[in-house]
């Protein structure tokens, strides 16, 4: 399976409420095919709309058309959406440090990771590509041996017998990575179902959505 990542929001106080990842889920077999039908959209978005072919598309900065113009392509067979939205203020506390912001990202990762796990049990291999910009260096060293020891190791204390998971982890600037591109997109547009109330793409990728989860979930949105 592969999973390609990014967030939208920011960890820590003084940046709004909410930090949201996301991911996009494509089977191995259909991950190169869906990868070059990213590519061709965004070069045909950016030829359309006279962006400069090194100038990375980035969701954020895009209008309400031209969000729901690259939506309506990136949402086609074979791509689903996990995602995880935190509630800061329900956490800043925790997050005062960049060590505890690191321990949260990898956390917010391993809830995804292990989700899926409980769903599909005969994956034996992930592959997670993320935005380098985005994960600060000792977090990269720490994230695969994290995954590792939380949903690997951890089930020998309830279980005789375990299964190996090989995570294979990879960090790509996200210009010349255009599924993380479309995460990107996708994850800025969840976003906004949060920070601003705008439901309208949310309900645009509902039927993609195979898993969403909000954190803390007992004190979300109080």
């Amino acid at each position: 399976m592969y999973l390609y990542i990014d967030e939208s929001g920011n960890l820590g106080p003084g940046m709004g409420r909410y930090f949201l990842i996301c991911a996009l889920e494509i089977e191995a077999e259909e991950d190169k095919s869906i990868g070059r039908r990213a590519g061709r959209v965004i070069c045909r978005f950016k030829e359309k709309n006279h962006i400069p072919k090194t100038r990375e598309i980035k969701g954020s900065r895009l209008s309400r058309e031209k969000r729901n113009e690259l939506l309506e392509q990136i949402f086609y067979r074979g791509v689903k959406v996990r995602y995880i939205v935190l509630d800061l203020k329900q956490t800043t506390m925790l997050l005062e440090k960049a060590d505890d912001k690191n321990a949260c990202y990898n956390y917010l990762i391993q809830l995804l990771v292990r989700k899926m796990l409980e769903e599909k049990k005969e994956l034996r291999k992930i592959h997670l590509y993320l935005d380098n910009r985005s994960v600060k260096i000792g977090n990269r060293l720490s994230l695969k041996p994290y995954l590792y020891n939380k949903l690997v190791l951890e089930q020998l204390e309830v279980k005789s017998k375990v299964k190996r998971i090989e995570f294979d982890i990879q960090y790509y600037e996200s210009e010349s990575c255009y599924l993380i591109q479309w995460a990107d997109i996708v994850a800025n547009a969840l976003y906004k179902k949060y920070h601003s109330q705008e439901e309208s793409y949310y309900q645009k990728m509902k039927p993609y959505i195979i898993f969403e989860s909000k954190f803390p979930s007992k004190n979300f949105g109080k």
